[in-house]
């Protein structure tokens, strides 16, 4: 399959979005109750105070963006369960080599090393929401 250049920068921008509201939430500038105990939303308050709002949303979208052309890689399935497991593992295969390459100290000090082995289960969740709001804008953007 061709690159859709326009999917493509949406995954970007969404991803970019997820990750300026999860500074926000991690940084206690917005609080939902639950969702703000959550170790892995807490342990990213460090990362946000070192990285500016713009740097940490432009690392987020390169990832979300890798992420999207590895899954273009993939025999296509229009299965949606089957898509949602190519979606998680892909993205939790993502932050791999952004843990062990050390272009990233930062999100490796206080994201990766902190939450150990649930950084891949987080990585994984990460692209299923954004996935589904990629789904979600595209059905209201067609409607």
């Amino acid at each position: 399959m061709g690159i859709d250049y326009e999917r493509l920068v949406l995954v970007f921008v969404i991803t970019a979005m997820w990750d300026v509201l999860l500074r926000f939430l991690s940084t206690g500038k917005i609080k939902i109750p639950v969702v703000s105990q959550w170790q892995w939303v807490r342990v990213l308050e460090p990362y946000f105070r070192k990285h500016t709002v713009l740097g940490a949303a432009l690392l987020a979208g390169f990832a979300g963006s890798l992420a999207q052309l590895a899954l273009w890689a993939l025999p296509a399935t229009a299965n949606p369960v089957l898509y949602s497991a190519q979606v998680a593992i892909v993205s939790a295969l993502v932050g791999w080599p952004m843990y062990v390459s050390g272009l990233y100290p930062e999100l490796k000090k206080y994201y990766y090393d902190r939450l150990g082995g649930s950084a891949v289960l987080s990585d994984a969740l990460s692209g299923l929401v954004v996935m589904a709001s990629v789904y979600v804008l595209g059905a209201i953007v067609e409607a």
